[in-house]
Formats: C-alpha cells, sequence, structure tokens
C-alpha cells in the first residue's frame, strides 16, 4: 500500500514539474515573439526591426540612401530598388515618398533593416497615379545604407530662427536661347528654410528646395519642357531630387540692403555663390527680395551650352538661369 502511495505521489511531482516546465517555455516563447511582433503607431503603421543597426539614428531633415523593396499583401512585387546601381538618396521628412516610409525611416540607424506595414492613409500618392493602387496596404522591407548629413541642420546660430511661409515664398527660374530673344520661365516649391538671426541681424540661412516641383508657367511646351528639366541632361531629378541654399555670410550695406554669400548645391555639386538682397520687415515678419543669375555650367548642366558645344550653332541655349526669389517667414 506505501509503494502504491509513493508511486502516485512521483507521478504527481512529475506532472507538476511537466506543468511547469510547459508555464516557463510559454512565458519564454511569448516574451520573445513579443521582441518581433510589429509596432503599431499613432498614425496606423506598422513595423519592426528585423536586423539591428549602429550609430545614429535617422533624424527629420537628413539625406539618407536606402534599399526598399515594395510588395502587395498578396506578396505579389510592386517596385525594388535592389537592381540599380547605387541605393535611393531620400530626404527624410521632405515628402519625396510616402509619408510611411518618411515615418518608418525615423529612428534607423546605419545597417538596420525594417519591415513595414503601410496602410492606405499613409501611403496616398498625388496626379493620377493607379500604380501601386492609392487603397492598398503595402509592404516594405527598408534597408538603411548610409546616413549622408550626420547631424541635422543647425536650428539657429547663438540666436533665433524664423521659419519661411512655403505657401507665399516663391522661386522664379527662367531661361533663355543663347541670343536671349526667346525662353521660358516657371517656378520651384521649397521644402523647407529658414533665417537665423542675431540682435535683429539675418547671419545665416539653410533653405531645401524639391526640384521635383519644377514647373513651366508660360504656357509653352510646358510637359515637354518640365520633363526635359527633370531627365539627366539638366537636372536629373530621379537621382539628385533636392537642391539646398545655404547662407554663409551676410554684410549689411545698410539697414535693409545686403551682399549674401551662399553654397548652393545642385546634382550634389556644391558651389560659391554671391548676390545681393534686400531684407525688410511688416508686423515683425521677414520679407527677403533677391534677383540673381548662375552659370548652370558650374552645377554640370551643359546641354546644349555655347561654351561647350559651340558646334550646334542655332541649337545653343545660353549658360545662364535667372532667379527671382521672394521669401516671407511666418
Amino acid at each position: 500500500m506505501k509503494t502504491k502511495v509513493t508511486i502516485q505521489h512521483y507521478k504527481l511531482i512529475n506532472n507538476t514539474v511537466k506543468i511547469y516546465i510547459v508555464l516557463v517555455l510559454s512565458i519564454l516563447f511569448i516574451g520573445c515573439s513579443g521582441k518581433t511582433s510589429f509596432i503599431t503607431t499613432e498614425s496606423g503603421l506598422r513595423y519592426k526591426v528585423v536586423k539591428n543597426g549602429s550609430g545614429p539614428m535617422v533624424e527629420k531633415g537628413q539625406e539618407v540612401l536606402i534599399h526598399e523593396t515594395t510588395k502587395y499583401t498578396n506578396d505579389s512585387l510592386v517596385y525594388t530598388s535592389r537592381n540599380r546601381k547605387e541605393p535611393l538618396k531620400i530626404l527624410v521628412g521632405g515628402d519625396q515618398v510616402i509619408k510611411g516610409v518618411d515615418e518608418g525611416l525615423l529612428g534607423m540607424k546605419k545597417g538596420e533593416v525594417r519591415k513595414l506595414i503601410v496602410p492606405p492613409s499613409l501611403s496616398k500618392r498625388t496626379g493620377n497615379i493607379s500604380f501601386p493602387h492609392p487603397d492598398s496596404t503595402l509592404h516594405y522591407d527598408i534597408e538603411l545604407i548610409d546616413i549622408l548629413e550626420k547631424k541635422p541642420i543647425p536650428k539657429t546660430t547663438n540666436g533665433n530662427s524664423l521659419k519661411i511661409d512655403k505657401e507665399n515664398s516663391e522661386i522664379r527660374w527662367e531661361g533663355f536661347n543663347k541670343l536671349h530673344t526667346s525662353g521660358h520661365y516657371g517656378t520651384v516649391d521649397f521644402i523647407s528654410g529658414e533665417f537665423f538671426k542675431e540682435k535683429e541681424k539675418v547671419t545665416g540661412g539653410e533653405f531645401i528646395i524639391n526640384m521635383n516641383t519644377i514647373a513651366n508657367i508660360d504656357g509653352g511646351y510646358s510637359e515637354m519642357l518640365v520633363d526635359h528639366l527633370k531627365n539627366s541632361d539638366f537636372f536629373d531629378t530621379e537621382n539628385f531630387p533636392v537642391a539646398k541654399l545655404s547662407i554663409v555670410n551676410v554684410t549689411y550695406n545698410d539697414d535693409s540692403n545686403v551682399l549674401i554669400t551662399a553654397d548652393l548645391t545642385i546634382k550634389d555639386i556644391k558651389q560659391s555663390i554671391e548676390f545681393e538682397a534686400n531684407i525688410t520687415y511688416n508686423n515683425s515678419k521677414l520679407i527677403f527680395i533677391s534677383k540673381f543669375i548662375i552659370d548652370r555650367t558650374r552645377w554640370d548642366i551643359t546641354y546644349a551650352s555655347g561654351s561647350v558645344f559651340g558646334n550646334l550653332k542655332n541649337n545653343l541655349l545660353s549658360d545662364e538661369i535667372h532667379f527671382e526669389v521672394k521669401l516671407l517667414t511666418e
């Protein structure tokens, strides 16, 4: 009788141990699976880290190099950058990609791989675009190759800053044939911009321009001209979607007239330029007005240039691009 009781006692202990082991394994499994499950943000974006990276985290306003693969929920391929010679260059927060990817890039580190599930509300596209379908949920695999700007754009320089009113600020461009007897003009939009101030004097500024917004508004050959300006003959906006103007020095000639020294970056080529400007205030809002001319060949834009291709004769274009800039702050 004692032997039977002892056997039953051992069976009870054995079963208890088995239950305990199952519980421990379940807890461990749940804990581990939680680490690889998708995180849902307030916007509805879902993401998870597949491979950890290292170094500083991506912040808004930085240019990054990425590879991406986009699929529908049925796993059919929409797009991949893996067949390109170079990774994609993206300005984070610059509206160059859909909102879901812009958000998903924030906080990534070099070498990191993330999976994103982007709902339709974060994948809307502008214009007459039907592919990928704007009402589709998209799956992204994003690999961060590098951060090109290691530090975010400085917001102040020993003083305060004034952000531009993008809706009411304007850049107007104008180009001509070699003899300046005909030409075209249009606009291009800002992504962001701000002036830096010290003691009520402008001391610098940073302005980022979306080259994919080039528009021709004179009514002549509009669509054909814009496509040509965006291709590799001119600004090659697929590979160089942004331009940047950085004001590095401001010399005041009087209370409102200044001489500006700036770095202008187009197609990843940075060149120094100088131009005059007028700065005034209206109800504490800054008004910046300037006209200046650049020689496009300094930025390797040589299509039909008389200084480069003298044998083109009547088909020559002027090397000059004229700009009129009016900036208003918020």
